[in-house]
């Protein structure tokens, strides 16, 4: 298997640079290169060419920038494989690809491909969720804290602050009025971050989830926390299909796959080609 190694050195608080050598021969056919930035990670991964394979060795920055560059390569057949070395392993849990990076490497060998229906956000492809509104300060702060706290402490410190400060904000949804909402997020997977979960239908592949909660001040978002954590119905979801065009009067961040990307508006809509994911068909999860 002639394959391209992407490795972000820098992933999980440099650990990812002591590791990556451990890979190299149980891969002897395979190309390494260390990353310089994450830029770097999605521009080779958009004009690779000769391979099979093109793996994300990193974190969840890693993951989704090199999916990102794979989907805009002009080789419709190129695979992506992920070997994780990062703190929150959600999209590897959702698809079922293993983060102990001997079986992960059994995988890529194996060769077992899927087609991954993907997200866009404003003409950007998302792999996990994209978040409206409290979700890019909840990121943005656990990514500061992360390295000294970990990771699930980290997000939760961060959650808390944020659900102290109560924010709410009014959207236009496909012309329908949402007012007071929380929080805002579009999915076709119940994991958000380090362990908080929702609970959603199964999707069929042109289907996606609008997830909500409204009118919680702090003292509410405390009695619903625990269901974040154990994915138990929270709030409100539907099912789209197409187009979602959310706009609001007032000014509000966005953010997906755990990193901020500016602010409303935007239009969720599925990409025009689907990603080639090294992982084990029969093992997505819906729900969990």
């Amino acid at each position: 298997m002639k394959c391209l190694v992407l490795v972000n050195p820098s992933s999980n608080g440099g650990r990812a640079g002591r590791r990556w050598r451990r890979l190299q021969p149980l891969l002897p056919d395979a190309e390494f290169v260390l990353l310089d930035s994450i830029d770097q990670a999605r521009e080779l991964a958009r004009t690779a060419t000769g391979y099979e394979t093109v793996v994300a060795c990193g974190g969840d920055g890693t993951v989704n920038a090199v999916a990102d560059g794979v989907m805009a390569n002009a080789d419709e057949h190129l695979k992506f494989g992920v070997l994780y070395m990062g703190t929150s392993p959600d999209f590897c849990r959702f698809h079922g690809i293993p983060t102990d990076l001997e079986a992960a490497v059994a995988l890529l060998q194996s060769d077992a491909v899927k087609d991954v229906p993907v997200l866009m956000a404003n003409g950007h492809c998302f792999f996990c969720s994209c978040n409206i509104g409290m979700g890019a300060d909840v990121a943005s702060l656990s990514n500061r804290l992360r390295p000294w706290m970990g990771d699930m402490l980290g997000t939760f410190v961060a959650l808390l602050r944020c659900l102290l400060r109560g924010e709410q904000h009014d959207y236009v949804i496909n012309g329908e009025r949402i007012d007071h909402c929380n929080h805002l997020l579009f999915s076709r997977m119940p994991y958000i971050a380090s362990g908080l979960k929702i609970h959603l239908p199964p999707l069929k592949e042109n289907e996606y989830a609008m997830w909500f909660v409204r009118n919680l001040g702090f003292f509410g978002w405390l009695k619903q926390l625990p269901k974040f954590y154990r994915g138990e119905p929270c709030g409100d979801v539907r099912v789209c299909r197409g187009k979602t065009v959310v706009t609001s009067e007032q000014p509000v961040k966005l953010e997906y796959d755990g990193d901020p990307h500016g602010m409303l508006p935007v239009e969720i809509s599925f990409a025009s080609r689907r990603l080639r994911l090294v992982a084990n068909p029969s093992q997505e999860v819906q729900d969990a």
